[in-house]
């Protein structure tokens, strides 16, 4: 089966199946210093989406309908594709005419980037159903000043299902792009309200919050940042999630591999706990010790990915309202099988909590040879939540146990 070569403009029907994938990436993948989030808008016959929660991406990661999913890292078998997006063209909400996906640059302006410190990016239609790639939209993009790009529209006409080639440019990257497709997007900075000559009126019901485009990124080992709580509330359900890069079985069906079907790859999250009053533990699927969220240690293990068919990886639960008998928790990865190091587990970690917003730690440094990471402290703070860029490498749980005096006892252990 040939692939369809689109150029700006042209478009290509496509086939009729439950499930499709849409993958994008650029070359080279990596940039010094350059962050690139891809991003997708569904949006009605006006350009415009239906609500805010049709604005898919790194902060939203699911359509309301369902119909659209982000995946951070693609299950694929092509190494090139760097985030892709799974589509099931049955689910897609009636007045979702067209599902644009889009590239930008993180805070592209504000550190004088843009696309053309890039050679090209791509965008690519897989069919799940054959494995075949259907169609690939290559678009040179060095020399160009915009920080945003729409790279391709997967629309709806006549009953049938198209992918388009655009390859069309902004300047001012994922913000004002949000909003010309109409989702009503958070300023960094509040303004103060007017003074009030005469006595303000009822206030209006409250208005639906703003979608938040801001992630701190946590760099350097040691850098920290420290979240309030508002007054009389708690912090509510904080989710420490891991991600990798996974990877595909080479035998088994092309729709495993793109739901994320891995038995090669195994990363396990954990974290070592301390409680105020002295209590101490572990929490990890070795050995089964998932811990409790309402009650001690108010930590909770989400579930083992053994296979890497949870495309957003795995993810530890704490009760943030019960912070203040928490004193330290220490968050850590390792490598149960599948890859020899960290180097081709290409891990990110996000914290995300409530109302804030979402803290990255990626592992990007990795020690080759050492399959233990700590990942990150996260502390009670005299009631602030203290979030620390550890990312220290280790041989097991036991050097790691005597780097941060836990004081724990360790056995030999193993997953059934």
């Amino acid at each position: 089966m040939a692939v369809v070569v689109l150029t700006p403009g042209a478009n290509v029907g496509i086939p009729e199946c439950s499930r499709i994938l849409v993958a994008v990436g650029w070359e080279p993948k990596s940039v010094a210093g350059m962050e690139i989030d891809a991003s997708v808008f569904m949006v009605k016959a006006d350009g415009k989406v239906p609500d805010d929660g049709y604005f898919v991406f790194y902060g939203a990661q699911s359509s309301p309908d369902g119909s659209v999913r982000f995946l951070p890292s693609p299950p694929t078998g092509f190494a090139s594709d760097v985030q892709a997006f799974e589509v099931e063209p049955g689910k897609v909400s009636a007045d979702v005419e067209s599902i644009d996906v889009c590239v930008t640059l993180h805070e592209g302006q504000v550190r004088g980037q843009s696309f053309g410190s890039l050679t090209g990016v791509f965008a690519r239609l897989v069919d799940p159903s054959s494995g075949h790639e259907v169609a690939r939209f290559d678009l040179p993009v060095a020399g160009m000043k915009e920080t945003a790009i729409t790279l391709a529209k997967v629309y709806r006409r006549n009953g049938q299902w198209k992918i388009r080639a655009v390859g069309q440019g902004f300047v001012g990257g994922l913000a004002p792009l949000a909003r010309q497709y109409g989702v009503d997007v958070a300023d960094d900075a509040s303004t103060p309200p007017p003074v009030q000559e005469k006595p303000a009126p009822p206030p209006p019901p409250p208005a639906p919050k703003p979608v938040s485009l801001t992630k701190v990124t946590l760099e350097k080992r040691g850098q920290s940042v420290s979240l309030e709580k508002k007054a009389g509330e708690g912090f509510g359900e904080i989710v420490f999630n891991l991600n990798w890069n996974q990877r595909p079985e080479k035998k088994g069906g092309f729709l495993g591999r793109i739901l994320g079907g891995n038995k090669g790859i195994d990363l396990d999250l954990g974290c070592l706990w301390e409680l105020e009053d002295g209590d101490k533990g572990v929490i990890q699927a070795l050995g089964e010790a998932w811990g409790e969220y309402r009650s001690e240690p108010f930590i909770r293990h989400a579930g083992d990915d053994r296979t890497g068919a949870i495309a957003q990886g795995e993810n530890i639960r704490i009760n943030g309202d019960k912070l203040s008998k928490i004193k330290r928790i220490l968050v850590f990865a390792f490598i149960y099988e599948g890859v020899p190091n960290w180097a081709a587990a290409d891990g990110v970690a996000t914290v995300k909590v409530p109302g804030q917003h979402d803290i990255e730690v990626r592992l990007d440094n990795p020690a080759s040879g050492q399959g233990m990471c700590a990942i990150a402290l996260i502390e009670n703070d005299k009631g602030k939540l203290k979030v620390t860029k550890e990312e220290q490498y280790f041989r097991g749980h036991l050097d790691m146990d005597k780097a941060y005096r836990w004081g724990l006892r360790w056995v030999a252990g193993s997953k059934n």
